[in-house]
């Protein structure tokens, strides 16, 4: 689906205008509610910077989709306030319709937009500055036109100032426009060099005068990968394979490793080295110009009248060979304008004279470069010249206008003089100045190192430094987070330049502006720019004895660990910090003294928590987030003793998004990326040395890649012929790389395909850490996948557990163990499959592999492989460590284990299904000490990184957490003997006859919180009422209860609390406990029939206009069949109601209630389905069914509630779910509205089941029959869940809450606009349900059990 031709040539005319003249940012949310884009759309635009390549981006987007929606977005623009952009909506709007009769007419010559289209970025090169080197760019062209067909990398190599750039850009420029190439995609220009940065104090100019370096600094990987990374996710796949990347100034031979996403490239560089030969095809640029071209530069500044005399004047070829050629003196010399032959005479003495210390740092340069640009310096007044040395305080990097506004503004120089004086600076070709919608200004490094040198030793550097940061002061009134944020150059290098000024206040400032951190983290996309900020004014402060510097070693370590939670998108760091568990307080304070602040922004904090927090003997030290989706279910690792730590994962796994990834650990980037649409990726690995990587899709061979070369690897045979493809079920990478090379072991479903070949299949290989041996074991049955075997008669209960040699390729040792063991204490072995465990995993705990870790499910120990006899293992009258160790037993109920090793100290970590992580020391074969990690989210994968006792655990939620193993801050726990633990276990049991929780409620009582809680300890039921505000809740009524009871609530705006007796023996009591009074009544007792079995409280709410509770119960009869009763009680007369259904359910939800109905859904027990709506009484009207509909298919209901009670009434309209549906008639039916939100969700989310649309006014909420929210929005804008939702207040006037299961976050929507406002991080429990006050500037949430709350309250 794409745009028409006549739209697609009216937004082709005017592309230039809606990237430069329009901010789409503004336009987001509309276009998602328009349908225009969707969520994904939306997240990619939000990531993309700057605003032009953001508006670029959603122009690529908009020419896919229909004609449609090229006219919502027209109109969105004609609605807009602003004058410019109505006119620009109407505009295009007019070119449509005159398009729609001159499209067949249309020439179809390539226009000058669809040529700046595809020359994106590309510096422009004039004849009127520039001259054309022809035989240099015939070469790069002839190379170019190659790639162009065939694909590969070309690298322009020389000295600086020898006019790389300009020649390659000249080449580029003539093949697109003159010779159609690489169209229809083009080319991208990066600048690499604006992306450089120094690491303070790596940046010490008196060690630069003494060494002989380039004060040119070295490449911010991580800015280079967030640039690159942000790239390859704006452009589209299929222009990634044909697009002509252009990587300008490469300053180190490493980072082309991060470049190899790109199939067509092109770089320049000023360094080459061998290896660049086997990847690219090296050009070398000349060294010089030739006469004739020096001659044409100087051409380019004279009036024509003087080309003659220049050609003949046998002093201007002095000069020429003087600078030998260089075009960058060239063109310096040449805006000199001079006149005589004495200004010639003068310039020639100036650059031949040696100067020691310049000709020792300019080594590759014949001449006195330097003296050059000091005779252009000469010519500029005394004020400009001191402008112009002060850019020397800037990095190498491309600098905005804003930045050099702040610098020469604390001397008056105005915005406009700003730009004048830069602009002579131009002409002078001193530097270069982009008079664009976003004005900067680049020096090339060459000029750089001059205006260094120029300096007055260190007192001039900080002096600017200092100058540089009061600027940056001055223009944000020294609130550093106010500070325009379009100026990268201030958020990446003020605290670089606050060192160097050695300005500790400022330091403290910003290391204490969170507000200012959070804007640098969105700009940057990554932690690792914050963290090395903090790091250097950590060591910074520690070296000058600043006072409490280690407090901002406590920020960077918690910052380090919860990076995962700070990445996330919409994530505010500041609120973030309001809603963790924080015990340091100048940071609490901090946090809420910025947050009061703040007059744009609101924020929330946690006001009161009361819950069982999950106890970690240890904190991260790191988290990262690798991973989008569920399907994204695990990680792979390489070696960090073969350089930088990776990791291999998926994004989008099954998905037209799905890609494999290559990470890089430490910066949280990726490095190289496999674009699989609609694939699966099965299993992958990664090579220790992070260099190798393969993956599997189900179904199809085995893909393997080598990130450098960025070249697909096959099998070949010994006649190097490639081997056909083989269809392995998992690779496991050798640990180490041997002297032999990388070595891996397969595993197979074909026996013939293996070197071992096991009748029943290999289970599981395990490498050793040295790489010299493998472990593999096997059933010897067919078994189920669960490791029962397949069939129950004459099976051996047995595996065969065999160790091999890699260099002999010989079996050391091959022995059995037990396939089942028995449940309980016992370890003996049992062949009964209904109550045996199955062995499941083994590992090795030691380097020999002398003791084996085994697991059977529930219960595991350590096997002793010296003197190990299976015989003694079914002797019971023989001591059990014989042979076998069993785990201590305080984990012995476990559903799952997994065992990692590390390499370093022997450790094995056992994680269970409760979400449980117990690492031990292993010594002598022994489990000796442990320490316990819990966490509130499933766990995926729990690994040891190779030769570090620093353990990986990877969640659902895609968080990757690294914990150290070791330091003074673990406190290990003795392991005690097994009947120590027992002993444990009988006081655990005592404790379960302590007080116990039964039920809670919570609600704002006079706009306070407060809840109930019922408890019981033995036989004796007690009520407590409390306020929910601080940790410790005081309690306001504790009493006993004269019987037992099971439920109780309390609402708000009610001062009574209801406890609820039930019982299957046909009695219920409802009593009232009024809270001011302390006094309690029976409300009401109900008998239900005498074939009730069992009784169930499903829902109960209060109504204040008229003092009626209503109570919703479901009864059933033996079991499988139910009926709904609803009693409505009079709190005022004590008058009852009982309603109870005619029919009966086989199962029933009741999936929606207010004060005036009910919505119930289910199948009766004829198996039809049924969606039934109650209309709750009052003290004259009885509760009755009001409408109902009854199909024998699943149906899609909408129900529109009526907003004046006395005056409408509830309609209900609905119809079964077809197997095909004509989406004609689906519309028809429902209207254009409401059909097109009931076939998105069926469509999106698979829906089998019941969908319901419930409509009260303009808002709206489609549920399923389980009462899972799907949908929640109004008649303009509309919001998709899949999370956990506040189900209670759907109709409330200003938030709603959401909470993401997965994530564990809350995060909150503006009704009005269904905007996400607010995300919240919340690990401390599962949360179930919420509660508002009533002006909705605090809320209750809690869990299931609601015996765990928390307070959130608006700053």
């Amino acid at each position: 689906m794409v745009v028409s031709e006549n739209i697609l040539l009216v937004i082709e005319n005017n592309r230039r205008r809606l990237v430069n003249d329009l901010s789409i940012r503004q336009f987001l949310i509309d276009l998602r509610n328009e349908n225009v884009l969707n969520d994904k759309d939306v997240d990619e635009l939000e990531a993309t910077t700057p605003e032009n390549r953001q508006n670029d981006r959603f122009i690529r987007i908009l020419v896919k989709r229909d004609d449609q929606a090229f006219y919502k977005f027209c109109n969105l623009l004609i609605q807009n306030q602003a004058n410019a952009i109505q006119n620009l909506g109407k505009d295009l709007l007019q070119q449509v319709d005159n398009a729609k009769e001159n499209i067949k007419n249309s020439e179809s010559d390539t226009s000058d937009t669809d040529i700046e289209n595809l020359l994106r970025d590309l510096p422009l090169t004039p004849e009127s500055d520039y001259v054309s080197r022809e035989q240099f760019n015939d070469i790069i062209c002839d190379q170019l036109k190659q790639i162009d067909q065939r694909g590969g990398q070309i690298l322009v190599h020389g000295m600086p100032g020898s006019g790389k750039t300009v020649a390659v850009c000249q080449a580029i420029r003539q093949l697109i426009v003159e010779e159609n190439c690489f169209q229809p995609y083009g080319c991208y220009w990066i600048k690499i060099v604006k992306l450089q940065v120094f690491l303070a104090y790596e940046l010490v100019l008196n060690e630069y005068f003494m060494h002989d370096q380039r004060f040119s600094g070295d490449i911010s990987e991580q800015e280079l990968l967030a640039e690159l990374r942000g790239l390859a996710t704006e452009i589209d796949n299929a222009e990634i394979s044909n697009l002509l990347f252009v990587f300008d100034d490469i300053w180190n031979q490493k980072y082309f490793q991060y470049l190899t996403f790109s199939k067509k490239s092109i770089a320049t560089s000023r360094f080459n080295n061998i290896k660049n030969k086997n990847t690219h095809y090296c050009i070398a640029a000349p060294q010089n110009l030739t006469n004739e071209e020096a001659i044409q530069v100087l051409e380019k500044r004279r009036n024509k009248g003087n080309i003659y005399r220049l050609r003949n004047n046998t002093l201007v070829n002095h000069a020429i060979h003087s600078c030998k050629g260089l075009p960058l003196a060239i063109s310096v010399i040449g805006a000199l304008n001079l006149r005589s032959d004495q200004d010639w005479q003068n310039v020639i003495e100036t650059i031949t004279t040696k100067d020691l210390e310049t000709e020792v740092l300019l080594h590759d340069y014949d001449f006195n470069l330097f003296a050059t640009f000091q005779l252009s310096v000469n010519q500029l007044d005394e004020r400009d010249q001191e402008l112009f040395r002060s850019l020397g305080v800037f990095k190498a990097v491309q600098v905005p206008l804003q930045s050099i506004i702040s610098l020469w503004g604390l001397q008056g120089i105005s915005k406009a003089m700003v730009v004048t004086i830069l602009k002579k600076l131009y002409q002078q070709s001193l530097l270069k100045f982009v008079d664009s919608h976003s004005p900067s200004c680049i020096l090339h490094d060459l000029i750089i190192e001059y205006l260094r040198r120029s300096m007055d030793r260190q007192k001039s550097i900080n002096t600017l430094n200092k100058n540089l940061v009061d600027g940056y002061s001055k223009q944000c009134n020294g609130k550093w987070f106010t500070y325009p944020p379009m100026d990268y150059y201030y958020y990446q290098h003020l605290i670089f330049h606050a060192i160097q000024a050695e300005d500790h206040q400022t330091i403290l400032e910003v290391m204490r502006d969170f507000k200012w951190m959070n804007i640098k983290l969105k700009l940057d996309k990554t932690l690792y720019n914050l963290c090395l900020d903090m790091e250097n004014s950590i060591d910074y402060l520690r070296t000058k004895t600043i006072e409490n510097w280690q407090q901002y070693l406590q920020l960077l370590q918690l910052l380090q660990r919860h990076e995962s939670i700070l990445l996330t998108k919409n994530m505010d760091l500041v609120q973030v910090l309001l809603t963790l568990d924080i015990d340091i307080d100048w940071i609490k304070e901090c946090t809420l003294e910025l947050s009061r602040e703040n007059s744009i922004d609101e924020y929330w904090k946690i006001e009161a928590i009361n819950c069982n927090k999950i106890e970690r003997t240890i904190e991260p030290s790191k988290s990262k987030i690798i991973g989008k989706i569920d399907t994204d279910g695990r990680v792979a690792i390489s070696n960090p003793g073969y350089g930088n730590l990776r990791i291999v994962g998926t994004e989008y796994n099954g998905t037209v998004s799905c890609r494999f990834m290559t990470i890089d650990y430490e910066i949280s980037k990726n490095i190289y990326e496999i674009f699989l649409p609609e694939s699966f990726v099965r299993e992958f690995s990664i090579s220790p040395d992070g260099n190798i990587i393969a993956y599997n899709i189900g179904g199809y061979p085995w893909k393997f890649f080598n990130i450098e070369s960025k070249e697909e690897l096959y099998f070949i045979e010994n006649n190097l012929q490639k081997l056909q493809d083989e269809s392995f079920t998992k690779i496991i990478f050798c640990p180490v790389i041997r002297k032999s090379g990388m070595v891996f072991v397969t595993l197979s479903q074909y026996q013939e395909q293996i070197k071992i070949t096991i009748d029943y299949g290999i289970q599981s290989v395990e490498w050793n850490h040295s790489g010299s041996k493998i472990i593999l074991w096997w059933r010897k049955f067919s078994s189920l996948p669960t490791g029962i075997p397949f069939g129950t008669n004459n099976w051996p209960n047995e595996c065969q557990i065999q160790i091999w040699d890699l260099q002999s390729w010989q079996c050391l040792k091959s022995f059995p163990v037990p396939a089942l063991i028995q449940r309980g204490n016992q370890y003996l072995p049992t062949s009964n499959v209904n109550t045996g465990r199955p062995l499941h995993i083994i590992n090795y705990i030691d380097s020999n592999i002398e003791c084996l870790a085994l697991s059977y499910h529930s219960k595991g120990g350590l096997v002793m492989l010296e003197n190990y006899d299976l015989k003694l293992w079914y002797n019971e009258d023989i001591e059990l460590e014989k042979n076998f160790h069993p785990f201590p037993s305080f984990i012995y109920r476990i559903r799952y284990m997994k065992m990692s090793m590390s390499t370093d100290q022997p450790l094995i970590s056992i994680t269970t299904y409760n979400n449980e992580i117990y690492v031990f020391k292993v010594a002598n074969s022994r489990l000796q000490s442990y320490i316990t990690l819990k966490f509130s989210r499933d766990l995926h994968t729990v690994m040891f990184i190779h030769g570090y006792n620093r353990l990986l655990v990877y969640d659902i939620a895609k968080s990757l957490y690294e914990y150290a193993m070791e330091g003074d801050s673990i406190h290990w726990k003795i392991l005690k003997n097994d009947r120590n633990n027992d002993n444990e276990k009988l006081e655990r049991r005592r404790s379960l006859h302590h007080e116990r929780i039964l039920d809670s409620s919570y609600a704002y009582i006079s706009n306070n919180p407060v809840g109930v809680q019922l408890t019981n300890k033995g036989e004796t039921y007690i009520l407590k009422v409390y306020e929910v505000q601080h940790q410790s809740c005081s309690t306001k009524i504790h009493h006993t209860l004269d019987q037992e009871y099971h439920k109780c609530y309390v609402f708000s705006n009610l001062p009574s609390a209801i406890v609820i007796r039930t019982s299957s023996r046909k009695l219920m009591n409802f009593l009232s406990q009024d809270e001011d009074k302390h006094q309690r009544k029976i409300l009401c007792s109900y008998n239900p029939p005498i074939n009730a079995t069992s009784i169930f409280v499903r829902k109960l709410k209060y109504r204040k206009a008229d003092d009626i509770l209503a109570i919703v119960m479901e009864t059933s009869v033996q079991g499988y069949s139910y009926w709904l009763s609803i009693i409505t009680i009079n709190l005022c007369n004590g008058q009852t109601m009982i309603y109870k259904d005619k029919d009966f359910y086989s199962n029933c939800n009741c999936v929606y209630m207010d004060e005036y109905y009910l919505i119930a859904c289910g199948t009766d027990l004829s198996n039809q389905h049924l969606v039934q709506c109650y209309q709750i009484g009052d003290h004259i009207t009885r509760t009755q069914i009001i409408a109902k509909q009854k199909y024998d298919r699943k149906i899609a209901c909408k129900i529109t509630l009526p907003i004046n009670q006395s005056k409408d009434d509830l309609k209900l309209k609905s119809l079964p779910f077809q197997s095909r549906l004509d989406e004609n008639e689906l519309l028809e039916y429902w209207g254009e509205k409401d059909g097109d939100l009931f076939d998105k969700i069926r469509q999106e989310n698979k829906i089998l089941n019941e969908l319901l649309m419930i409509e009260k006014g303009t808002d709206f909420v489609i549920l399923d029959d389980t009462a899972r929210v799907y949908l929640k929005g109004n008649d303009s804008q509309f919001f998709n869940s899949e999370f956990s939702v506040d189900s209670q207040n759907f109709w409330c006037q200003k938030f709603w809450i959401v909470f993401n299961q997965r994530t564990k976050n809350i995060e909150m929507y503006e009704i009005a606009s269904m905007n996400l406002q607010y995300i919240f991080p919340f690990h401390y429990f599962d949360i179930w349900g919420f509660e508002w006050n009533h002006e909705q500037s605090s809320f209750i949430v809690f869990d299931r059990h609601k015996r765990q709350n928390c307070v959130f309250k608006r700053v």
